[in-house]
């Protein structure tokens, strides 16, 4: 069985340092939004309309997709799952936010904790992108399920 070869368990450890590492580094973003240690002079110097924007456009964004990435690093971690894309594209996606947090300025200020934060999760990120790419190629690497029996059907 496929399952039971070396390369699965391989390929299965990447996989699953990958997903723990997406995991890290969308933790380690909402530990500089939501639990560093403000500053209180900082987040009193923003009006309302940047509180605001503040909530809209970074807070409220990040709740509403740590569910899909929880969802994701868990299939990442099943050792039935096969499917690779769903982790790199929540490593990209996890780039992008990191890059849009980055260029909601404001927000250093306030959170001054913040900015050694992403440049965690950034890593952490580009960690997991390069255990990806290993679990990819190695899954590239082995041989097909198909039986011979198979192999006489198609042809």
């Amino acid at each position: 069985m496929q399952e039971s070869t070396p390369g699965f368990a391989v390929r299965h450890a990447w996989r699953g340092l990958a997903a723990s590492l997406v995991a890290v580094a969308w933790g380690t973003l909402g530990y500089g939004l939501f639990l560093s240690r403000p500053d209180q002079q900082g987040w009193d110097d923003l009006e309302a309309g940047g509180r605001f924007a503040a909530n809209l456009f970074v807070y409220l964004p990040y709740l509403a997709l740590t569910l899909p990435v929880a969802v994701v690093v868990v299939l990442g971690l099943l050792p039935a799952s096969r499917l690779l894309s769903p982790l790199l594209a929540t490593a990209v996606g996890i780039a992008l936010f990191a890059w849009w947090v980055t260029v909601q300025d404001y927000l250093f200020d306030a959170q001054p904790q913040l900015s050694a934060c992403l440049v965690g999760c950034v890593a952490a990120d580009a960690v997991a992108i390069g255990a990806w790419t290993v679990a990819w190629v190695w899954a590239g690497r082995q041989p097909s399920t198909a039986s011979a029996r198979d192999a006489r059907q198609v042809a």
